[in-house]
């Protein structure tokens, strides 16, 4: 039976982050997920989930006194296990905490930098809990309690950083809150799969893929970038005077450090404008679309990521894979290139962002595929409506992906 105080803490949650965020930013949390629609007829059979991780600390600091204090209270509790089989652990006996030292970080205070807050973990199992909802709740595609060998119904990965590792603990937390264990029984099991960051497919990476870091550069040599650069030089001197720094740190540090602290409610950098805020947003956008706009780059940064995603929907729909549930716990440099690929990227993914694939048939066995990005459900350019064919879909998909994608990265004559 699902503990009782879990359900009540989690409506709390949701309760209290509507009324804490909504006087936020956009950046500080996407919008809940919604019911699908055109369901009349059929029935739901598997869902891949890419997400944000929630809201965080700052990734850069101006290293200067005046910087706000950051104090965290989300703990990480951890256990090494010469046990690694499958199954529940019935060896734990000790946790260890690992602890950020007060006024040794990044930045004042005991948090490091990029460190999952408590919002974000809370902004998770908000996310968790919507979809329970409709997936549980409403659609009857996952059961209500997770069985012991979880690895037959849900399957997770994510980048091997503790924000969003803690970001799907918190989802998988709300989706299946915990059961009262029976004595003996042993603590369940969530494999969480990660690889080392050279492999990492869930956000461009030109390590894998020389030619991506290649093509980025030329956009740098357009007019289009040269009149970027000299309208914004200004705007670029003002913020760093008003900073004390010397280095320029990039548009999309600055937007994450002015964000993030208004996301907390702490007071602007002193100096520091509302209006400045909007046009260092601006700035970070339009550098970060203008270099996804070109084909290639956005192509070669996520052909082989989408790649898995539409090898799971093929295999599901031939009867070569079972798992309902599949979760890709990322960054914004994962929900924004793979929603960008299908012309749906019209802002920054803000924190806890969320893209569902929902797999779908009907009495026939005829497969549909519903994209869904923040709380939208979206009819994708080459499908007449939101319930997309899955021929068409793997259509679309197909005409996305670069083939030969080896030889492509390693092509130094290739154009955007």
């Amino acid at each position: 039976m699902i503990k009782n105080s879990t359900l009540i803490t989690l409506l709390l949650v949701s309760l209290i982050l509507g009324v804490v965020l909504s006087q936020k930013p956009f950046y500080c949390q996407a919008p809940e997920p919604t019911p699908s629609l055109n369901t009349d007829g059929l029935t739901l059979k598997m869902v891949q989930v890419l997400t944000r991780h929630g809201d965080r600390t700052p990734l850069y600091s101006t290293l200067k006194p005046t910087m706000n204090t950051w104090d965290c209270n989300l703990g990480w509790l951890m256990v090494s296990s010469l046990n690694n089989v499958p199954g529940p652990a019935t060896d734990v006996d000790r946790l260890f905490r690992k602890v950020y030292m007060p006024n040794r970080e990044y930045f004042p205070g005991n948090c490091s930098d990029g460190q999952l807050t408590s919002l974000g973990f809370q902004q998770h199992l908000q996310l968790g809990q919507s979809l329970r909802q409709l997936y549980v709740d409403k659609y009857e595609l996952l059961p209500s309690e997770l069985s012991v060998d979880a690895s037959s119904t849900i399957w997770i990965r994510s980048t091997d950083v503790p924000r969003t590792i803690q970001s799907v603990q918190g989802h998988l937390t709300a989706l299946f809150p915990p059961t009262t264990i029976s004595g003996g029984s042993g603590i369940p099991i969530i494999n969480i799969n990660t690889m080392d960051a050279y492999y990492e497919n869930m956000t461009p990476n030109p390590t894998l893929c020389p030619e991506l870091a290649t093509l980025i550069a030329n956009t740098t040599t357009t007019p289009e970038w040269e009149s970027f650069v000299s309208n914004t030089t200004q705007l670029r001197q003002d913020v760093m005077d008003i900073l004390g720094i010397t280095v320029f740190p990039g548009w999309s540090s600055l937007m994450d450090l002015f964000f993030a602290t208004q996301c907390h409610d702490f007071p602007l950098p002193q100096g520091v404008t509302q209006e400045m805020v909007t046009q260092v947003y601006e700035a970070a956008y339009w550098q970060y679309q203008y270099q996804l706009s070109f084909p290639m780059i956005a192509r070669l940064g996520m052909s082989t990521f989408l790649e898995e995603v539409v090898d799971n929907i093929r295999a599901f729909v031939n009867g070569t894979f079972s798992i309902k549930y599949i979760v890709f716990s990322g960054h914004d440099d994962s929900v924004g290139p793979f929603t960008n690929l299908f012309g749906l990227m019209k802002e920054w993914p803000p924190y806890a962002s969320h893209v569902e694939l929902e797999l779908w048939a009907d009495q026939k066995n005829n497969y549909f595929l519903q994209f869904k990005f923040n709380g939208q459900s979206y009819t994708l350019n080459g499908c007449e409506d939101v319930m997309c064919p899955i021929d068409s879909f793997f259509e679309v998909a197909y005409s996305i992906l670069v083939p030969n994608y080896a030889d492509a990265c390693s092509n130094s004559t290739m154009e955007f």
